[in-house]
């Protein structure tokens, strides 16, 4: 049997780079709209295909991240969505289940629509 992923995140800041890996994704169908939802960010992305959802939330991360990175409180805006700082520039995301808790429309999401889960990988390169 495979072992779960688990979602984790580096930001380096002398070089200004932030690189998430194993991003919990819920993917979501309304009508002609793909949604695609990451909790731990709690920012979503939508299209009319996957393809184009999936992008959508990409970006919709990267500039979260890069704004923060630039206004120096990614830190802190981790924090406030639950991340964990593991080491020196690693960080944690919250566990689902606190998630839950903390977020009705995430218990909304879980008890009223038709989903599935995957996870992605999110990367804000170095500034020049």
């Amino acid at each position: 049997m495979k072992a779960p992923l688990k979602a984790d995140g580096n930001y380096f800041d002398g070089k200004n780079r932030a690189d998430f890996h194993n991003v919990p994704v819920f993917i979501i169908q309304e009508d002609n709209t793909v949604i695609y939802y990451s909790p731990v960010f709690d920012v979503s992305g939508y299209g009319h295909s996957e393809d184009e959802a999936a992008k959508s939330l990409i970006v919709a991360i990267q500039e979260f991240l890069k704004y923060t990175i630039n206004k120096k409180t990614i830190e802190l805006e981790l924090a406030k969505l639950g991340w964990k700082r593991a080491k020196k520039k690693k960080f944690v995301p919250p566990a689902m289940s606190d998630m839950v808790k903390k977020r009705d429309y995430l218990s909304e999401i879980i008890n009223d629509h038709n989903f599935r889960k995957e996870s992605i990988n999110v990367s804000v390169p170095a500034v020049a």
